[in-house]
């Protein structure tokens, strides 16, 4: 568990302003060519392995490869859509997650004690990859989580957006609202997806609003920082450049499971005995909220892997360390 003792990187007036009144705000460079193409390779290393595992069954593989069904092949980064919580699967992702970078902001907008409620790495392959509808990701935790203290979840909770390729328009990058925050959760309907995405229901936004919306067009390496009440989507991706992005959640620790709702793949992981799919990120862990699974309870992913982990997962060489 991480401490954070000074912030380093942590928010600049004009940003905090750009978060409160837009609801999100971009830093470029946040990251180094070199740290994202680090992370990005050691992704498809994960997918071969999953992939030519020989622990994992189908259903298992699925469970953590969720396939593009536009896809011209069936392996490999091209035939994907997402990967949900591959912190689990590889410990140089699970540090990205404690990394100064998103934690200095996290901690200072949300709070000094963290968890992380989920962590996705999306692709979009050249050609093929789909659009993600018009959604608030606080309708999806707020049928999920509950704050304990009737505060609405999206000031209990932050995204954080990591473009692993630049983000252009014709490849498909994120859309935004900007100042759709303020409304709150609003409803959202089934959007007929049959597709294996991770977004089957979109927000009822008004023809008004919509045409404030804004394309979020970055260079590899930039961190965008978003209210999970910030109305957002993304368009396919009609180029020839594949467009990868890895986000992450974090949520006070305060936060409680509601029992119900879309905790499918959260509840799958526990049922499998895979470990920890919140784990806590700083701070102190709260009594009778999201709890941890004891290591020795979890999977030995090495072995699922057919990897030896001190050899295989190199880490990202992250400029600042953490404290723990």
């Amino acid at each position: 568990m991480t401490t954070v003792n000074s912030k380093i990187y942590s928010l600049t007036d004009e940003e905090r302003e750009l978060y409160i009144k837009d609801g999100f705000f971009i830093r470029r460079d946040a990251y180094s060519l070199a740290e994202v193409d680090a992370l990005g390779d050691r992704v498809d290393a994960l997918i071969a392995q999953v992939e030519t595992s020989e622990v994992l069954n189908p259903e298992q593989k699925q469970t953590i490869l969720k396939k593009n069904s536009s896809a011209k092949i069936m392996t490999g980064p091209d035939s994907l859509n997402s990967l949900f919580r591959i912190h689990m699967f590889s410990n140089m992702v699970c540090e990205h997650i404690c990394d100064r970078r998103r934690l200095d902001v996290a901690t200072v907008l949300v709070g000094e004690d963290l968890f992380c409620p989920n962590d996705l790495y999306f692709l979009k392959p050249a050609g093929t990859g789909h659009p993600i509808a018009w959604h608030q990701d606080s309708w999806y935790f707020t049928n999920t989580y509950e704050t304990g203290d009737s505060a609405p979840i999206e000031y209990a909770s932050i995204g954080t957006w990591l473009a692993i390729d630049d983000a252009r328009v014709d490849n498909g990058c994120l859309w935004v609202i900007p100042k759709s925050h303020k409304q709150g959760v609003i409803d959202h309907e089934d959007a007929g997806i049959t597709k294996a995405l991770p977004v089957k229901r979109q927000a009822v936004v008004p023809e008004e609003m919509e045409k404030h919306a804004v394309p979020v067009e970055v260079p590899k390496g930039t961190l965008v920082f978003f209210n999970n009440a910030l109305l957002h989507c993304s368009t396919p991706n009609r180029s020839n450049d594949f467009r990868r992005a890895y986000i992450v959640h974090y949520m006070k620790s305060t936060i409680r499971h509601t029992g119900s709702g879309t905790a499918g793949h959260r509840q799958k992981i526990l049922d499998l005995g895979w470990g920890t799919p919140e784990p806590y990120i700083c701070g102190r862990q709260m009594p009778g909220c999201v709890q941890t699974t004891p290591e020795e309870e979890s999977m030995n992913w090495d072995k699922a892997l057919g990897r030896t982990l001190t050899e295989e997962d190199i880490r990202i060489p992250l400029s600042v360390g953490m404290t723990s």
